[in-house]
């Protein structure tokens, strides 16, 4: 079965916002003769709590979250596939570049990046060809450094790639990138030629699904909260 045909009958569930016992299990049969990757199980997770987020203003909150949590452990109990694990690189050197090109290049469908500040031109070039092959990329990053000398933030968004900042005295500091609701990429790291000549950075790269949901439900916040970047 499809993972959209899942989806829409863990939706259908939500008519009565009951997942009864009887829903469940033939739900947890049919994801059992299903073949789902630990990635499939995180965007039905991700997808499942996005609805519930939907529903909350119009039902019995309470009745959302049971439905939420019920659906939740059923996908979770599926989990059964070990984990690829997980990854860390060091600067100065080109260990955290190379790595973010590496899986910049390898993103197909999405590509979401939350980072204080862009202006290593590999990199940048490396974003620009996955808009270009259609990759879903949307980006958010810090206000002032979106205006400072070097910073790649306007050419990517004269590319046409949506980039949303903050509009805040503070500073939006984050450093992450998820990837195909496979891959999150956090750390210290910024992307910029000095760190990867000079400073002392890391990157981490973890592939746990429930992470991965974690910092996808972070990111679409901020989105809802940041503002377009403008050509000011």
């Amino acid at each position: 079965m499809q993972i959209e045909a899942i989806l829409d009958l863990f939706e259908k569930t939500f008519e009565d916002r009951q997942l009864t016992r009887g829903e469940r299990q033939a739900l947890s049969q049919i994801l059992q003769d299903t073949t789902l990757s630990p990635q499939n199980i995180g965007y039905l997770r991700n997808q499942i709590f996005t609805f519930a987020k939907e529903h909350l203003l119009s039902f019995s909150a309470i009745q959302v979250l049971d439905w939420l949590e019920k659906a939740n452990k059923l996908l979770a109990s599926q989990q059964k596939v070990e984990l690829r694990p997980a990854e860390a690189y060091f600067s100065p050197g080109e260990e955290c570049r190379q790595a973010l090109l590496r899986y910049i290049r390898q993103a197909r469908q999405q590509l979401w990046v939350c980072v204080f500040t862009i202006s290593d031109d590999l990199i940048t070039e490396a974003l620009r060809e996955a808009f270009r092959r259609k990759v879903n990329l949307r980006i958010l990053t810090d206000d002032d450094k979106s205006f400072d000398k070097g910073s790649d933030i306007r050419d990517l968004a004269l590319t046409g790639v949506p980039v949303r900042m903050d509009n805040t005295p503070n500073h939006m500091h984050h450093k992450f990138a998820l990837i195909d609701q496979e891959v999150l990429i956090t750390g210290s790291y910024n992307w910029t030629r000095s760190a990867a000549r000079y400073n002392h950075e890391n990157i981490v790269i973890l592939y746990e699904p429930t992470l991965i949901e974690t910092f996808t439900r972070e990111f679409e916040r901020l989105w809802g909260e940041m503002v377009d970047f403008k050509m000011y």
